[in-house]
This record gives C-alpha cells, sequence and structure tokens, in this order.
C-alpha cells in the first residue's frame, strides 16, 4: 500500500480512510520494502514515496511515458483520444516538470507525437533533445505507394526543455518482409465498418531507442508479415543517420512460417518491447505476446543475433526498462495486476522485490525514470471506468496520469 493515492477515483468511503489511516499509524510515514524471496539481500531497499497528480480530464487521459532532458525538465507523454487505429483521430499531449517531478504545467496539446505507440530515445543528443519515432500503426505511409517494405514515419524532436517541438514527416524506416494492412478501427463506432476509410500498415515501432557503440540509433519494431499475418515479428531497427532513415538489423522474436506457437507466447506473437543495453555489445530485450504473457532475449553482437526468445514467467504489458546508476536493473508493467516495479541485479536473469504501485483501474502501461540517483518516479494511469468514458451522471470521477516516487539503495 501506498501512503499517497492519485486522487481520481471519485468519492472515497469513510471506512478507506479509516483503514488507511490506522494503517498509516501501524507502518509511518513511509513504507519500506526489501528485495524478495525467502532471503532478501540485506544490502538492498526499496522506499516507495509519495505520488503527485500529473494531469487530469474529464475525457481520454491516459497512456504515458516519461523522459528527462540533461537540463532537469522532465516531459510526461499522453493519449488524449481513444485507444484506436484512426489517422484522423489520434490526439495526444505532455505536461513538463522543472522541480524533479514535484509540479507540472499546464498540459500541451498536439497531434500524434507525443503518444505511447511511439519509440523514445533514453539518453537525450548532445543537443539537448528527446526524440520519438512514430505515434502508432496510423503513422506509418507507404512510400513509394504500392510496396510493402518502405514507409515514411514521423519524427518528433522535444527540445529547450519541452519548449520547442518540430516534426518530420518524411523519415523512412525499411522492412525485410512485406507488411500486412489492416483497416482502421474507431473506438466509438465499433459497429460501423471502417474498413473503407482507410487500410495502415500493422507495423510500429515501440520503447526504447538506445545509442549503439558507434553513434547509432537502435530501436525495436514490430510489425505483422503478410506471410505469418495472425502473428507479430519483433525486430530491431537501425538508423545511422539519427533517426532519419532506419533499416532492419536484426530479429528479435518470431515465430516461423511452419512452426507452432510455444503455449507461453499466446496468439499475437511478440509485440510491445523493452530493451536496454548491459555493456557496450550486449543488449536486453523483454517483450509482451499474445495473453499479456512476457518473454524476453539476450545479444551479444549489438542486436545483429539474439538469443532463442523463452518465458520470463511473468505477466504484464508494455514493459519498460531502466539502468540505474547503482548497477540494477529497474522494470515496471502491469496487467493483468497492479502497476509493479522489481528490479535486477544479474542483468535480467531474476527479478526480485516485485512492488506495487497502483492497484485501482489503470489500462497497467507505466513508464519510469531515475530522477536522480537512487531515486525512481514511476508514471502510470488512473481511469476509473477502464477502457469507457466517463459518464456524464458522474459529476466527480476523472482520468488522470500519476507519478508515485520510490527509493532504492544498495548500503
Amino acid at each position: 500500500m501506498k501512503p499517497m493515492l492519485c486522487a481520481n477515483q471519485g468519492r472515497s468511503s469513510l471506512r478507506y480512510f479509516v483503514l488507511l489511516f490506522v494503517v498509516t499509524l501501524t507502518l509511518g510515514l513511509s513504507f519500506v520494502l526489501r528485495l524478495g524471496g525467502a532471503d532478501p539481500p540485506d544490502d538492498l531497499t526499496i522506499r516507495v514515496g509519495k505520488t503527485v497528480e500529473i494531469a487530469a480530464s474529464y475525457n481520454y487521459c491516459w497512456y504515458p511515458t516519461v523522459h528527462r532532458f540533461p537540463t532537469g525538465e522532465i516531459i510526461t507523454t499522453m493519449r488524449m483520444s481513444p485507444d484506436e487505429t484512426s489517422p484522423e483521430g489520434e490526439f495526444s499531449a505532455y505536461s513538463l516538470s522543472k522541480d524533479g517531478g514535484e509540479t507540472w504545467s499546464r498540459r500541451y496539446p498536439m497531434g500524434a507525437g507525443a503518444n505511447i505507440d511511439a519509440a523514445y530515445t533514453q539518453v537525450p543528443g548532445e543537443d539537448g533533445a528527446i526524440w520519438a519515432l512514430g505515434a502508432g500503426f496510423a503513422s506509418l505511409e507507404p512510400y513509394p505507394p504500392g510496396q510493402k517494405t518502405d514507409f515514411h514515419v514521423t519524427l518528433t524532436r522535444y527540445s529547450r526543455g519541452g519548449m520547442e517541438v518540430q516534426q518530420i514527416r518524411d523519415a523512412r524506416v525499411h522492412l525485410s518482409e512485406p507488411v500486412q494492412s489492416v483497416p482502421v478501427t474507431l473506438f466509438a463506432t465499433k459497429e460501423k465498418d471502417a474498413s473503407q476509410l482507410r487500410k495502415v500498415p500493422e507495423a510500429q515501432p515501440y520503447g526504447a531507442i538506445i545509442d549503439g557503440p558507434g553513434g547509432e540509433w537502435l530501436n525495436t519494431f514490430y510489425y505483422t508479415a503478410e506471410r505469418r499475418p495472425r502473428q507479430h515479428r519483433l525486430v530491431l531497427i537501425r538508423s545511422l543517420d539519427h533517426g532519419q532513415t532506419w533499416d532492419e538489423l536484426g530479429l528479435v522474436a518470431a515465430v516461423p512460417p511452419q512452426e507452432k506457437l510455444a503455449p507461453w507466447m499466446g496468439n499475437d506473437g511478440p509485440g510491445e518491447a523493452g530493451l536496454v543495453r548491459l555493456s557496450e555489445s550486449r543488449l536486453f530485450c523483454i517483450f509482451r505476446t499474445g495473453g499479456d504473457n512476457l518473454g524476453e532475449a539476450w545479444s551479444l553482437d549489438d542486436g545483429k543475433t539474439w538469443s532463442p526468445p523463452v518465458s520470463t514467467g511473468l505477466k504484464g504489458v508494455a514493459p519498460h526498462l531502466r539502468l540505474l546508476s547503482n548497477g540494477l536493473l529497474a522494470f515496471t508493467t502491469g496487467r493483468p495486476g497492479p502497476v509493479t516495479l522489481m528490479f535486477s541485479s544479474d542483468e535480467g536473469k531474476n527479478w526480485v522485490g516485485t512492488t506495487t504501485i497502483f492497484s485501482g483501474k489503470s489500462t497497467r502501461y507505466s513508464d519510469l525514470i531515475e530522477v536522480e540517483p537512487g531515486k525512481l518516479l514511476v508514471v502510470y494511469d488512473s481511469v476509473p471506468y477502464w477502457w469507457g468514458p466517463i459518464p456524464p451522471s458522474d459529476k466527480f470521477s476523472k482520468n488522470a496520469i500519476c507519478g508515485t516516487f520510490v527509493e532504492v539503495r544498495r548500503r
């Protein structure tokens, strides 16, 4: 239990506040959790701190990501439109903090550039900018028209601590296999046939853009190939010109055309992925599969080849990884359970210290950054009606993006 909850669930009962008061008196003002298993290590503690509200709305406000500029400003992005594949209806926004996440600016609206369905640079460039590649399936456009392996994709640049935004519409991605196209889906009008509006490539960049040893950019990208139209194919793409052009570099995980699905892989195949660099040439990837199972793979040659994908034994969506200043890997995910945070001291082979961050109603999409050595900010959404809009009769509830501070220390 956290000592503070994001206040967006409408009216709370008196019983809840009495229980919270008793627990607070029992546990004190902070909650300390020692890392996992029957024999938790004595040199490591987790302390869950306060929760702040980053942004809120009576309309859609969900699916956050969080990033930090080298000058200290923090940017939290969020989707403000329904969860649909619609090139006409994408709407996103972002808020900024100049005090380490304690307080936040108003929401700055955008098109699709601040969407979680994109990939973000984990370390700002020499110019101090944060870059985002893509914004969901609707952001890719076959170029030249008529073929299925080369696409234009949106590249968004955030600079001056979030005060300046530039978008490039004709960055390019080349894939090794023809991509399947699917009709747009409309959240509010699912009973209508939207296929006549437009079809879009079922392909998108996702997660972390990390630097290579030679200055190249690497990113996980998943798409549905025509030869296996039911399962995603998760690959690594590489850019040698700071995001202007990308080429498929290596296969992270996929189901071979003639093979059966492994039970843990689910029906969708690998998709949303978290990527982190362990050393100069070693990479680690966690990815979501069907049934919200999580798989993993390692690369020893900077992403060209990967170990056979295996199950982590965990469930979740949108996994996000960060290598912390103390050498730990931090990992956050959610669904089907609460938004959680866990840690690894052996490069992702074992995860311990599973810590509940938020157990209220949420899409379970989350992200994290290290705001200062040993201090994390975990962001997530709180949506009292799940994927549905807030009904007009409810005058109190709101959808919100929240952030919870967590300290992790090695003695």
